[in-house]
């Protein structure tokens, strides 16, 4: 057989593989309440005490909506306590933060002035923060995040007897083109997430947006001793997996939470070169699947230049994946703007293949102005 009509049928192969996945999480994506559950672990007779834990590092301009976001839950008031831990800010945080505080007896600010152990950054804030919480249960949020009011009471429902992380659904505000792009890419990631979640192959907790039991936590030592990562919820995720807790991957209007878009293509791509870093450390299954998924672009355009017939092929693809996608966001609660959706397959490709460049540059990674 020729080299050409060789390589051709391996693309086909490798392009077919990728549809095929994309039916394959079609297929298997059902919402929360289609799911089996076993009795929760705790009702309305038998709340816990909830910790919310909040890592602010130079979120002056978001922090106040996230605070009043969690001051605004459905959740009894003597069973909940919002501690912030101000991460070294040198804008207005602290400012802002102990503001709240003065008014809000449930509200806590301490200031982050010291590594524990292992813990650098979020994962040291976080660190420190549990050790002053008094909560049964750890619900963990990002500074520029905002929850709707009935977060709590749904997070702390959809633990099971065996469970012992909830993660729930993260959105992007669409204030652009650019951010609703991003919001896709989050959607599809999310499902794609919940669907191996659902299968018994867990992938990663969210980190502005789950839940741990307190007792799960600490058995893993916490934070301050687990090896340093930049993906500080794959590493608790992975820690409390291994001590044989269940994990619960949330897709539902209660659970969904806001948080703003990367600002820039460079700050994009920092974060994406940041969740690789966390994804090649996954079961090698799902990492093949997303080796699938990383080469994807670069190999159909060769695809197409060979066999131009194949763009039906690219085709059914996106129309696959833009399905799981329109029904992952519907699960969630919100509208899906359709000619974003369209155009999406244009945005992925490019930065789908700055990413690869991206991550092979020596150059880092940056997040919340911190070089690792």
């Amino acid at each position: 057989m020729p080299l050409g009509e060789t390589i051709g049928l391996i693309l086909i192969f490798f392009v077919c593989s990728v549809l095929l996945i994309d039916i394959l999480l079609l297929f298997f994506l059902k919402g929360d309440s289609s799911r089996d559950v076993a009795t929760s672990l705790f009702d309305d007779t038998n709340l816990p005490r909830v910790s919310v834990l909040v890592a602010a590092r130079n979120e002056e301009a978001t922090l106040p909506r996230c605070i009043k976001s969690l001051l605004d839950q459905d959740y009894p008031a003597d069973k909940i306590e919002i501690l912030i831990g101000n991460d070294a800010s040198t804008d207005k945080t602290e400012v802002i933060a102990r503001s709240f505080e003065r008014e809000h007896s449930l509200l806590k600010v301490f200031n982050i002035d010291h590594d524990m152990g292992s813990a650098r950054g979020k994962a040291n804030v976080l660190a420190q923060l549990t050790r002053k919480a008094s909560g049964e249960v750890y619900l963990i949020t990002d500074a520029d995040m905002q929850l709707p009011s009935t977060w709590c009471q749904a997070m702390v429902a959809a633990f099971e007897e065996d469970t012992g992380m909830v993660t729930g659904y993260t959105a992007i505000n669409e204030n652009s083109l650019f951010a609703s792009f991003q919001a896709i890419d989050w959607a599809y990631a999310i499902g794609m997430m919940r669907v191996v979640s659902d299968l018994g192959t867990p992938v990663t907790g969210m980190g502005n947006n789950m839940a741990v039991i307190a007792n799960a936590y600490h058995q893993t030592g916490g934070y301050e001793n687990m090896p340093f990562s930049v993906t500080e919820d794959f590493q608790l995720t992975r820690a409390i997996l291994s001590k044989g807790y269940g994990f619960r991957q949330l897709i539902s209007p209660p659970v969904t939470g806001i948080t703003l878009p990367a600002a820039s293509i460079k700050g994009l791509l920092h974060q994406r070169k940041r969740w690789m870093s966390g994804a090649v450390q996954l079961p090698v299954a799902i990492v093949a699947v997303l080796g699938l998924q990383a080469f994807y672009y670069p190999l159909a355009i060769a695809l197409v230049v060979l066999h131009p017939w194949s763009i039906l092929l690219i085709a059914a693809k996106s129309a696959v994946q833009s399905w799981f996608v329109y029904k992952t966001v519907r699960l969630s609660g919100l509208p899906v703007k359709i000619g974003t959706l369209v155009l999406f397959e244009f945005y992925s490709a490019i930065i789908s293949l700055s990413t690869l460049l991206f991550s092979i540059l020596p150059s880092g990674m940056k997040w919340k102005d911190r070089h690792y």
